[in-house]
């Protein structure tokens, strides 16, 4: 029997969420097949499961929909840099390239640390990691192109000088290699001579690049890129001679310099929030990045009395390369589509299908401005769907099934994108060399976590909750993160009540503030997740949520931690890591926080002792019967499960938070989150420790707000159970209606 897990038909959006009359371009790939039919479609239910609400989507007529043409698009992953062609280059003959450089996987094939030059015919020059990982020169073009090595692999992980020149009046070239810490032969310094051809004439009108090599151009006109460096390089510089070992030090050193054989002094300290660094020579190079190489990194000079690199810009003058590095796919537009105005507020998506093959593009349709609103708002999560999307760890984590515990069946997403390396990664992954994955972007295909018809996380778990609201007869509209992101409070204003889907977890400081100030005007939120508003993100600078960035510093419930030094956003410089380590606990915010995980089944939830007969809370189990809620759903078979959210008053729960619930019925794999705990013990397990546990929380504030809080992801996925009719339901359904209408909350 063959699986066939290959996807044939890719695609993506320019852009997550629009108006009605703004248009979406919609890049799509084609392997095996020469046409595909678009169809728009409303999501209502994303996923279809056993007993609980059935899968479904909804056609929309537009005028996109119909027969498109396509073809088959390519994706170049690796970062690089580029220094646009200039006559100073074009005068190059003898030159002198040095920087330091941390190569992270040396050994891995040939890594370019520069290059100028393109391929047979068109003569240049790159110094390089060799295959073995030594430092190397290549020189000249085609069969006349020339290699000298030191021969001596450099060692991972350290910073080392490197330097290579070439002499055209003699064609002598040296070679220097001297690691900054010296730990034994191997990591001596070392110099070599070598030889090539006299007066190479390199071609003229060609890109410098960095960490890639340029050997051509593809059919559709973009540079064929090969040679990605694995690492870390700083402080490079370019003269148009053969130098001594004094100029050599001297133009290592920070900052401008005056002497007419400098051609290049690249600044990686520089605009480090950017995506350009600046030419310090006088000459102009200035360069730009391709595809988000990782900057607020620590640089050579970084000696542990700086943490944040805006304070002391020096020490993080390095730039990490990575060949699984990716950004903007780049991929021509197949299909553009304007919204009509008659499509309401909702969650949609671009289905595309080529005979048997099919994908899901999603796209948010918010409020135009100044338009009318509902009273109800969902938020949809868009910034922790783009920390998940392309997610490889259930087969890249060699101890994925202990920390699931239990057995886990790959799909056919995950085989294909362990296939598809080029796709890039989402933050819970390492890079090849072991580096953590600090940004996503939405600017490629994103196979899963954020389309439907794949696992019950993220994406598609939030639909269940619009899911019930659609099926409940409640008018709602799509507020989403990068609306709150860019627009503050006003996104959400106008609305009476906000809902969240299972797991908003990731937020930047401007997502919420503005839904503290949301709170002050008054503003009511229904929290229906779990492992909400931990991880502090940024969103780039310029193309806001276009990519995300986070760093996972000392604890938290991570898959990988940020090396030291590293703590801070390089996109705006803020440190990184858990809100709660930040002063803004979740708990002082909704009134619970994470507490605990485990992954293996689902618990439910036990009222509280004399909660029915509190005059401030028994409405919200009016019509519920018995103190179990939630012991049936599709997520793990209960409402309290996967991550758990717990009230404590000294982390920020406010005093007058009533506890209506907590969870029960975990097994010994659901542990605390290492963040709750400040020294190894055995008691973290639930069977041992009461602390892991959900709480489910109502609180209002003076302004007139209100907070319902279920502490669990599991909870949105009982919504559905026996056609809506359940406990679960109908305790959300009564803290909304509530919510919703304009009384007072008691």
């Amino acid at each position: 029997m063959t699986f066939d897990y290959r996807r044939r038909i890719l695609g993506y959006a320019d852009r997550v969420r629009a108006r009605p009359g703004e248009t979406i371009d919609f890049k799509i790939s084609l392997e095996d097949h020469e046409s595909f039919e678009f169809r728009t479609v409303r999501m209502v239910c994303g996923v279809e499961t056993p007993e609980g609400a059935p899968y479904r989507e909804v056609a929309v007529e537009t005028p996109a929909n119909g027969l498109h043409e396509g073809s088959s698009q390519r994706i170049d992953a690796g970062s690089y840099a580029v220094i646009p062609a200039a006559p100073v280059l074009d005068r190059l003959s003898s030159f002198t390239f040095q920087a330091f450089i941390m190569p992270t996987l040396p050994g891995d094939g040939r890594q370019v640390i520069i290059s100028r030059g393109s391929g047979p015919g068109r003569p240049g020059f790159a110094v390089i990691l060799d295959a073995a990982g030594a430092l190397a020169l290549m020189i000249g073009g085609g069969q006349d192109l020339i290699t000298v090595s030191t021969g001596r692999p450099l060692q991972p992980w350290k910073w080392v000088f490197v330097a290579a020149s070439y002499d055209a009046a003699n064609g002598s070239v040296t070679l220097s290699q001297e690691p900054l810490i010296h730990t034994g032969e191997s990591s001596s310094p070392m110099c070599i001579a070598g030889h090539a051809p006299s007066g190479v004439v390199f071609a003229a009108d060609h890109d410098l690049h960095m960490a890639a090599w340029q050997t051509g151009w593809h059919e559709d006109g973009k540079p064929r890129m090969v040679g990605h460096f694995n690492g870390r390089i700083d402080s490079p510089r370019l003269a148009s001679r053969v130098l001594e070992g004094h100029e050599m030090a001297a133009l290592a050193r920070p900052g401008p310099t005056s002497a007419d054989w400098v051609v290049g002094v690249w600044d990686f300290a520089a605009n480090i929030s950017g995506d350009t660094f600046p030419d310090r020579s006088g000459n102009t190079l200035h360069g730009h990045l391709v595809n988000l190489p990782s900057r607020g990194v620590t640089g050579r000079q970084w000696d542990g009395s700086c943490h944040d690199w805006r304070e002391c810009p020096d020490h993080y003058a390095a730039i990490h390369f990575h060949d699984d590095d990716l950004f903007d796919a780049g991929w021509r537009t197949t299909v553009s589509m304007t919204v009509p105005g008659s499509i309401a507020s909702g969650i949609y998506a671009a289905h595309c299908r080529a005979g048997d093959d099919t994908c899901h593009i999603p796209f948010l349709v918010v409020p135009g401005r100044g338009a009318p609103k509902e009273r109800v708002a969902f938020l949809a999560s868009t910034a922790t769907w783009l920390a998940y999307a392309n997610n490889h760890w259930q087969l890249d984590e060699e101890k994925a099934e202990v920390k699931r515990g239990r057995i886990i069946a790959y799909g056919p997403d995950e085989l294909f994108l362990h296939e598809r390396r080029d796709l890039g990664l989402s933050t819970y992954d390492t890079h090849r060399d072991g580096s953590g994955v600090f940004y996503s972007s939405r600017l490629r295909p994103l196979v899963n976590n954020y389309s439907p018809q794949s696992a019950i996380w993220s994406f598609n778990a939030d639909t269940h909750v619009t899911d019930w609201l659609e099926a409940s007869g409640i008018e709602f509209d799509i507020v989403s993160d990068e609306d709150i992101h860019e627009d503050g409070v006003a996104a959400l204003a106008d609305y009476r009540v906000i809902i969240t889907g299972t797991h908003p977890e990731y937020w930047s400081t401007d997502m919420l503030d503005a839904l503290a100030a949301y709170f002050d005007r008054g503003g009511r939120l229904m929290y229906l997740g779990g492992n909400g508003f931990y991880w502090r993100i940024a969103c780039h600078p310029a193309r806001g949520g276009e990519a995300i960035e986070v760093r996972r510093p000392e604890s938290g419930a991570r898959f990988w931690a940020s090396r030291p030094g590293e703590y801070h956003l390089s996109f705006n410089g803020e440190r990184g890591g858990l809100w709660k380590h930040i002063g803004r606990p979740p708990q002082s915010l909704v009134g619970v926080g994470t507490f605990a995980t485990g992954f293996d089944r689902s618990g439910w939830f036990v009222k509280k002792p004399g909660i029915d007969d509190n005059p401030r809370a028994s409405w919200i189990f009016e019509g519920v019967e018995g103190d179990i809620i939630g012991d049936f759903g599709v997520l793990g078979g209960g409402a309290a499960g996967i991550e758990l959210d717990g009230a404590d008053e000294a982390l920020g729960t406010p005093p007058d938070t009533i506890v209506l619930a907590s969870s029960d019925g975990h097994s010994a794999y659901y542990m605390q989150s290492p963040d709750e705990i400040v020294f190894n013990h055995a008691a973290v397990t639930a069977d041992a420790n009461p602390r892991v546990r959900a709480d489910m929380v109502y609180f209002a504030l003076p302004s007139g707000a209100g907070v319902f809080s279920t502490g669990s992801i599991s909870w949105a996925a009982s919504l559905g159970w026996n056609g809506y009719d359940n406990n679960v339901a109908r305790i959300t359904g009564n803290v909304l209606r509530r919510f919703a209408a304009d009384a007072a909350l008691p």
